[in-house]
């Protein structure tokens, strides 16, 4: 994961690298979710690149709803890298002209630099004995979830549910169907 971000990060920043070392500010725009990653990220990165070409840079961060920052990029916001949630937002920005087309081609993942994980939490002691997906249909189990149309962290919750049935022994797209609808009462 790291590597991956590296390397992103690396190809941007050695274009303005090689015949001085004059400090550089390097503005990352993202998602909420991954203000501490950047954070801790950046400091480490910093330090090897100043290993590396004794240049200091100035990383700075903006964080905010995906789709949010998407539109800040559109609209003006001079940013370095652009790590947002969900491709249909790097999409717009895209098509705004101010990334290539070709952008998840550039990196390893289909430039998707870390995984996301989804945890449930249930009661103390888990007296519904909730272990997966399916555990969260039963009858008596409440969920609370965001709505999938708010974000993109909901959207994927979304499609972790989608995908874990289509996983299960005889999975398709109608059984995962089935599933979501059970989640989320639609």
């Amino acid at each position: 994961m790291k590597k991956i971000i590296a390397s992103s990060v690396l190809a941007i920043l050695s274009g303005f690298a090689t015949h001085h070392v004059a400090a550089k500010d390097f503005l990352n725009v993202s998602y909420d979710p991954t203000r501490e990653f950047y954070q801790e990220y950046n400091k480490e990165f910093g330090e090897y690149w100043k290993k590396q070409t004794n240049q200091t840079v100035n990383f700075k961060q903006s964080q905010g709803g995906s789709g949010k920052q998407a539109r800040s990029v559109i609209e003006g916001l001079q940013a370095d890298v652009v790590t947002l949630a969900l491709a249909n937002d790097i999409e717009e920005i895209v098509n705004a002209g101010l990334i290539k087309k070709d952008w998840q081609k550039q990196f390893p993942n289909n430039s998707a630099p870390y995984t996301s994980t989804i945890v449930f939490l249930v009661r103390k002691g888990n007296p519904k004995g909730i272990k997966d997906w399916n555990d969260l249909t039963k009858s008596g189990v409440e969920i609370i979830t965001p709505n999938p149309k708010t974000g993109g962290a909901p959207r994927w919750i979304y499609l972790s549910a989608w995908g874990y049935a289509l996983k299960q022994p005889n999975g398709n797209d109608a059984k995962a169907k089935e599933l979501v609808k059970k989640l989320y009462k639609m």
